[in-house]
């Protein structure tokens, strides 16, 4: 407006108008001069951004952020299909500001996005869907010849228009990053195919399958960069840790072993990838095993993936543990699933390639034996494994012991001493039959005392009477009443100074013959008594035996020094828990006989045959060494 003014005044004032245009010339250098330093400005933030070493998540995030900022956008955000065939705002991916609700933008904008996919530059297009705000579109071309939309929203076409030669840049440094990222993956590709062929090659020169899971977790862990590398293979449908980097013996027995195994077994079970923490916290539970292997080796995330042929068979399961940076990298998962198969195939090949020791030994014995003598040894052979399938019964040999069905107890009735005793162990007794007797002096004299005492109490009640004097009356009364209770106290006692037998058997244990004047408390146990008829006999059966006895099988028993005239019968109870006897592990089943004969007295020993179901020949003979065996050999 100054300039416009000078130019309509006087002719005084001309000498000032070349000072305006010097002025005017000096502004318009300065704003270009400022417009080529923030140009430089956003191609420096550009590259600083597409240089770094971040994901591409993160480089999305600050390119739009920067191209949002820069321009001064009210709102950015990323346009794709989304699986589907309308386009929307992408899920997952960044938003910023006022963005359209995803529906009305779907139904409204979709088909020009299509346009706008195609076309080679930016396009400036007004939303109706947010009332009449202005969007710039830029086209984004992906590694899979796929297209995305960078959308930046604007309060105005004008501004969308000064905002078109920014996001053009930003647009041209995210197009830059994708082209030099699929070069760098390429490069990638072809580094770990080659690293893919040099490891199946390394597996394929071990003679045997141990050292060929050992060979490929060690290198898997050195390529990698992982902590840790296990490998497990199935066999007969049971998971075995096969290797583990770094260990050259594995410990099957320990619980570093177990963690191991689990995390193998639930990935082959998944029959996919998977990595604890998951993507989605919500999926964790899913990976438990993989969850107690982290906190067990201490580790931030552990990967697996299970090892499946090119046949679709499952050969087993690798799972590494490591930094969780490095396991949820997708260029990791990309090369452990490409391994996989490569090294389930390798493993296959090893397994078939080098045969075992007993292939050998058959391979050596046909080249060495004549064909005559191999018929010999055919027919013996096949003679053994006749009578090894030839059915018998199984019986168990154990011990036994000889023990009355009850037990009683005869107990002192009060304390006191012992005068005499008239039995000891061993001895046959009949009901009511006196044991023991009992010192009465001291009742005797306490008896005398409290019927003394008890007369006396009685005379004293009727003097207060005469004298009517109430309250001594009634404490005579009570005193008299006191007396009269211990009076009869005592003599109960009294009246069972003989403790008797309260059954007839044989007394078990207690012995009192020698034990004049021993002072006994109430409730002590003098004598123990059990019934001869009938009698129990209690069978101990090994530990490594029970699984084959049950109640009702037929036994016969010999008892030591009886061995003439055995007894027969049938287990009628198995106690379920097991005792220990003579330093060894047994179950106890029982058998009860009459024993009219009183030949069987408690105490008495012998040996017992049980017999039990009909088993081959060969079980009977061979089963127990080669439990035996498996139970130590922790490989089996």
């Amino acid at each position: 407006s100054s300039f416009m003014s000078t130019s309509k005044s006087s002719d005084s004032s001309l000498p000032h108008k070349p000072t305006v245009r010097l002025s005017q010339k000096a502004n318009r250098t300065r704003r270009n001069k400022a417009h080529s330093n923030q140009a430089d400005s956003l191609e420096q933030q550009i590259l600083t951004i597409v240089t770094s070493t971040a994901n591409e998540g993160a480089i999305r995030t600050g390119l739009i952020k920067l191209g949002a900022v820069t321009t001064k956008a009210v709102g950015a955000c990323f346009v794709d299909r989304n699986g589907g065939e309308l386009w929307a705002p992408m899920n997952g991916a960044v938003k910023m500001g006022r963005l359209p609700d995803a529906n009305k933008f779907a139904d409204e904008v979709s088909e020009k996005c299509e346009q706008f996919a195609a076309s080679t530059g930016l396009q400036i297009d007004t939303l109706d869907c947010m009332d009449g705000l202005s969007a710039v579109f830029a086209p984004i071309r992906l590694r899979n010849n796929q297209t995305q939309l960078m959308m930046l929203v604007y309060e105005s076409a004008t501004k969308a228009a000064v905002a078109a030669p920014r996001l053009q840049q930003v647009a041209l440094g995210m197009q830059l990053w994708l082209k030099g990222e699929a070069a760098t993956d390429s490069d990638w590709q072809v580094q770990s195919l080659s690293s893919i062929l040099e490891l199946v090659s390394k597996i394929e020169n071990q003679k045997s399958t141990k050292a060929a899971s050992e060979e490929a977790a060690n290198q898997l862990s050195n390529l990698l960069g992982c902590s840790a590398v296990a490998i497990g293979l199935l066999k007969n449908h049971r998971m075995y840790v096969r290797a583990i980097s770094g260990i050259a013996k594995i410990d099957h027995g320990s619980e570093a072993n177990r963690n191991w195994r689990q995390a193998l077994i639930e990935s082959t079970s998944r029959k996919e990838a998977g990595i604890f923490p998951a993507i989605d916290p919500e999926k964790n539970f899913l990976l438990q095993a993989h969850k107690q292997l982290a906190s067990f080796t201490h580790a931030e995330s552990v990967f697996s993936c299970p090892l499946i042929t090119d046949d679709e068979v499952t050969r087993g399961s690798v799972v590494f543990t490591g930094p969780a940076g490095l396991l949820a990298d997708s260029r990791f998962e990309r090369f452990a699933l490409a391994a996989a198969p490569a090294i389930a195939n390798s493993l296959r090949v090893v397994e078939r390639t080098n045969r075992g020791p007993i292939t050998r030994c058959v391979n050596w014995f046909c080249e060495k034996v004549s064909v005559l003598k191999r018929v010999l040894l055919l027919a013996m052979l096949v003679g053994i494994c006749f009578l090894m399938v030839m059915p018998i019964t199984y019986r168990v040999r154990c011990s036994c012991v000889t023990e009355p069905v009850s037990r009683r107890f005869a107990v002192a009735p009060f304390d006191g001493q012992i005068v005499t005793g008239h039995a000891e162990a061993g001895d046959l007794v009949d009901a009511g039959e006196v044991l023991a007797e009992m010192d009465g002096r001291t009742i005797r004299w306490e008896l005398s005392g409290v019927t003394a005492e008890r007369e006396q109490s009685l005379r004293t009640r009727e003097m207060e009477l005469s004298e009517r004097n109430i309250p001594k009356t009634i404490l005579a009364e009570l005193e008299y009443d006191r007396l009269i209770s211990e009076e009869e106290i005592l003599q109960h006692k009294r009246e069972n100074l003989q403790i008797k037998s309260p059954i007839e058997g044989i007394v078990l244990s207690g012995s009192l013959e020698r034990a004049e004047a021993a002072s006994i408390q109430t409730g002590q146990v003098l004598f123990e008594i059990g019934p001869i008829k009938p009698m129990r006999v209690e069978v101990a059966i090994p530990a490594n035996e029970i699984a084959q006895v049950k109640e009702g099988f037929n036994t016969k028993i010999w008892i030591d020094g009886q061995e003439e005239s055995p007894l027969e019968g049938e287990i009628i109870k198995l106690h379920p828990r097991s005792e220990t006897r003579d330093a060894k592990n047994v179950f106890i089943a029982v058998l009860e006989f009459p024993n009219e004969d009183e030949r069987l007295r408690p105490g008495m020993k012998g040996s017992v045959r049980i017999d039990g179901e009909e088993r081959s020949l060969g079980w009977s003979l061979f089963h127990k060494p080669i439990n035996w065996v498996r139970s130590r050999v922790t490989w089996w």
